[in-house]
């Protein structure tokens, strides 16, 4: 095919406008591949820490002036058996001081039944000192987020008063320490379901059940099952996250944006470099057509001259974008966690799916901007070409 010898040829004649045109579309792949993956990272992270630092499903009372869920035992029972779910958790929540020596803080003390509240939240792989199950031996046993434990200056084998108007104070002894990576490390406590029961002198009493599906994408057609058949108010953690979730909508929106405006700009790169390449061989297209090329011709001549430049570009953009994420990777950039939803480094995700959206569109780009320069080409008048040259 002459054309593609004859566009090949033109690339290579002017080396440096190539290069330049080349590593506008390779820079452009190569920030887009980059920034995909740190959003997909970013949006992966948000909905697995959604997920799973909290319950799939939270069930509490459905009158707002009711605080406690009576008959928990039978309900629990009756949730457990319904299909997708794998593990139900009964709570008590109460909100109580915590003393030790001169230190004082508050805290919200979580009563949990340990096997069921491990089968639903994985309470173990937070636990970073002492053992999570120690609880279903130890009645007057807590486990307190490290940095409570910090605030307080209590260490495990300490042992903390827990004070509440009312109630009797109660002495516990520091079992373990709990880090989840959240600001919730600063206030959570847990014991066991029956110990703060007597302490709030509330037996036979929950305040919410949480639920663990096996799909947690299922959770929200599970929650209003259970609230049909319970009576009970069940939120999934998708309705508990909606805000979050929208804003990761409207951030995908703006991505969008940037990703249009990188592509335009190195689309524009590639425009140009064809356009000064029609302008400099003027006489050579008029000799073409004088020698019996057709518009079409001359059209597939630019054309191939924008994907040569354009898949050139887009190999070595997928490379040094690959690169570049897997070195950012490596390297872990702290981030501050109240910015970013409790997450402590820049999280990024190396989707192959990601690469093959950023080498379609930047494809795309590249064939229309060849399409204007082709055009000009092709629409010059043979004997006004030979002679202007």
């Amino acid at each position: 095919m002459y054309e593609l010898k004859i566009a090949l040829r033109q690339v290579l004649s002017r080396k440096k406008q190539t290069l330049f045109a080349i590593l506008a579309v390779a820079l452009a792949v190569a920030v887009i591949t980059v920034m995909m993956a740190m959003l997909s990272g970013f949006q992966d992270e948000l909905v697995s820490s959604s997920i799973e630092n909290n319950p799939h499903i939270v069930i509490t009372p459905q009158d707002e002036k009711e605080e406690f869920i009576h008959l928990y035992r039978h309900t629990s029972a009756l949730i457990a058996e319904k299909e997708g779910v794998i593990a139900v958790s009964p709570k008590y929540l109460g909100q109580v001081a915590l003393e030790y020596r001169d230190n004082a803080e508050g805290v919200s003390l979580q009563g949990v039944d340990p096997v069921a509240e491990e089968n639903v939240m994985r309470v173990s792989e937070d636990v970073v000192e002492g053992d999570f199950m120690t609880l279903v031996h130890t009645r007057d046993g807590i486990l307190l987020g490290d940095k409570l434990a910090e605030n307080l200056e209590v260490h495990v084998g300490d042992r903390v008063d827990a004070v509440f108007p009312g109630s009797k104070t109660t002495s516990f002894k520091v079992i373990g320490l709990i880090h989840t990576g959240t600001s919730a490390d600063e206030v959570t406590a847990y014991a066991r379901l029956d110990s703060v029961q007597d302490f709030f002198d509330e037996p036979g009493v929950v305040s919410n059940i949480g639920v663990r599906v096996a799909d947690p994408y299922q959770a929200e057609a599970i929650a209003a099952s259970i609230e049909e058949e319970t009576g009970l108010d069940a939120v999934s953690w998708s309705e508990a996250n909606a805000e979050i979730l929208n804003l990761l909508d409207t951030q995908m929106v703006f991505v969008n944006i940037f990703y249009l405006l990188i592509y335009g700009i190195a689309g524009f790169g590639i425009a140009n470099t064809l356009i000064t390449i029609v302008a400099q061989r003027t006489r050579e297209i008029g000799i073409l057509k004088a020698m019996g090329a057709s518009q079409k011709s001359i059209m597939v001549v630019f054309l191939f001259q924008s994907l040569v430049l354009g898949a050139i570009g887009l190999v070595l953009g997928i490379i040094l974008g690959y690169i570049v994420t897997i070195a950012l990777q490596n390297y872990e950039i702290e981030v501050p966690q109240e910015m970013y939803f409790g997450l402590q480094t820049l999280p990024l995700e190396v989707k192959p799916l990601n690469f093959v959206y950023a080498a379609f569109f930047a494809f795309i780009v590249n064939i229309i901007s060849g399409i204007y320069p082709a055009r000009k080409a092709a629409k010059l008048d043979p004997v006004k070409a030979i002679e202007s040259a």
